[in-house]
């Protein structure tokens, strides 16, 4: 069964997007679709959260693996078919956990007749969120001007000085 995504942000009003996968793909496979589509590097944690229905905590299907996840899914061993129902028409892909962003995911419709190899972008619209919170910040800034430099003399020695004056008198 070949299942019907719809991509949307709400930092990015006019972005779409929209992929297929078949359901015995991996949420992995999802994955690297979505990063590859919004021209994301790979080293940042993400992570899929389905809601199983009202009242109840969603489900969190992550990229992290280990002893300590032992018996929660994970992006590797959990298929697209085993979780979508047609029950489930929204789930989250948060691809920065620190600030809570995400894109909205629909499932649209499926298709029951095709079979797919790998999940398939078919329709890609708009300019993709900002990766990083901080490209935001400096895209906002007027042309010709840079990010201001952080200030590294925190004034603790100058205030000191003023407060107390030379050490040498101190000493005396």
């Amino acid at each position: 069964m070949i299942y019907q995504f719809r991509c949307q942000s709400m930092e990015s009003r006019h972005f779409r997007l929209e992929i297929d996968a078949d359901g015995r793909h991996s949420f992995l496979e999802l994955h690297q679709i979505l990063q590859q589509a919004l021209g994301y590097h790979n080293q940042h944690i993400a992570s899929f959260f389905i809601p199983l229905s009202r009242g109840r905590k969603p489900v969190e299907i992550s990229q992290l693996e280990g002893p300590c996840r032992h018996g929660l899914p994970t992006m590797r061993n959990t298929m697209i078919g085993m979780v979508i129902t047609p029950s489930v028409r929204f789930f989250r892909y948060v691809f920065d956990l620190i600030s809570d962003r995400y894109l909205q995911i629909e499932l649209t419709g499926t298709i029951m007749e095709k079979n797919l190899r790998e999940p398939v972008v078919s329709l890609q619209r708009g300019e993709s969120p900002a990766e990083v919170l901080d490209e935001v910040i400096n895209a906002k800034l007027p042309q010709g001007r840079k990010a201001p430099e952080p200030d590294t003399d925190y004034g603790l020695l100058t205030d000191y000085y003023e407060i107390f004056g030379e050490m040498e008198e101190l000493v005396r």
